[in-house]
């Protein structure tokens, strides 16, 4: 009974870990100058990070120590990972204005805002997460969210660049093509670095964002699923990232739109960051990295009370 009861809370984690395992494998890619590979791979951890939950609630297994793994996997996934692939692959492309000169730092500086928002983000939500405000809606785009836009849409610009760059010739796309025979300039690469930059101001921002999950109206629902298992179908199939980059890329306009002209939306503010006021140093979380000292409360603490004796002898004198 014991060990059914430690495979089922380990069932969610080994999903996280499935996770963070094609996380590392796109960063490999990246760096080997397999750049297709890469990006399904940031799509797949996207899927795998979808899975986890799914499979915590399912078993009833949701622990706080997963939620933590769930992050930290979440910030090399979907903040690592997909700024080195942006990086790496535009600072080598020659046909790009990113080799070297102001396009390099322009790539170099909307890689490092893209890890930072990620990070910003995730730490955010840990601290604010539980605050009944976020039950229904994100603060800001999730880094999920985010870092699959990235992907596909990178996949999107390789799939139909007409061999105009001399990386994506490499990449063979043998694939039905659900927008013809469309073919993208140099620009659609050439904007990528500007998609970084703005998806890190969304994650970053408190735009409200309702959470996907089923709603009271049976066809939305049905709408929802039957999207959401293509997803699963041509992610792991590593087919139609067109399709697969216009789901997230909806979702997100739709939900500015009302976060913006939505009267509930209007009336939800973020859960705050900074403590109104201070708290005694031994009510302080301790980070990771601090040992384990005596609190300042403890070392200001008052004396005892003298003992019956000393209490008479100071009296007499």
């Amino acid at each position: 009974m014991e060990w059914t009861r430690i495979l089922r809370y380990l069932a969610p984690n080994l999903v996280t870990f499935s996770s963070l395992t094609f996380g590392l494998a796109s960063i490999v890619c990246s760096f080997e100058g397999r750049y297709a590979p890469a990006a399904w791979f940031i799509m797949w951890s996207v899927l795998a990070d979808k899975l986890d939950g799914f499979v915590a609630r399912l078993l009833k297994a949701s622990t706080e120590f997963g939620v933590q793994l769930d992050s930290l996997a979440d910030f090399l996934n979907f903040g690592v990972a997909p700024a080195v692939l942006v990086y790496a692959f535009l600072t080598r492309a020659s046909e790009l204005p990113f080799v070297s000169g102001f396009g390099s730092v322009l790539v170099m500086f909307a890689s490092l805002l893209w890890v930072f928002a990620v990070t910003f983000r995730l730490a955010r939500y840990n601290v604010v997460g539980d605050d009944p405000r976020c039950r229904r809606i994100f603060f800001g785009v999730p880094t999920t969210l985010m870092g699959g836009v990235v992907a596909t849409y990178f996949l999107t610009c390789l799939k139909y660049s007409g061999g105009g760059i001399s990386y994506a010739a490499q990449v063979s796309f043998d694939e039905p093509r659900f927008f013809g025979n469309l073919v993208l300039p140099k620009m659609a690469f050439e904007i990528i670095p500007h998609l970084m930059i703005a998806g890190a101001l969304l994650m970053a921002s408190t735009l409200k964002i309702p959470k996907l999950g089923l709603s009271k109206s049976k066809a939305l629902s049905a709408f929802i699923l039957v999207n959401v298992g293509f997803g699963y179908l041509f992610g792991f199939g590593r087919k139609l990232p067109e399709y697969l980059v216009l789901l997230p890329m909806i979702w997100i306009v739709s939900s500015i739109l009302w976060g913006l002209f939505s009267s509930e939306a209007r009336s939800l503010r973020p859960p705050p960051l900074i403590p109104k006021k201070d708290r005694p140093a031994s009510q302080l979380p301790q980070r990771p990295e601090e040992d384990a000292l005596p609190d300042e409360d403890d070392a200001v603490s008052e004396p005892p009370p003298p003992a019956p004796a000393a209490r008479e002898a100071r009296a007499k004198s």
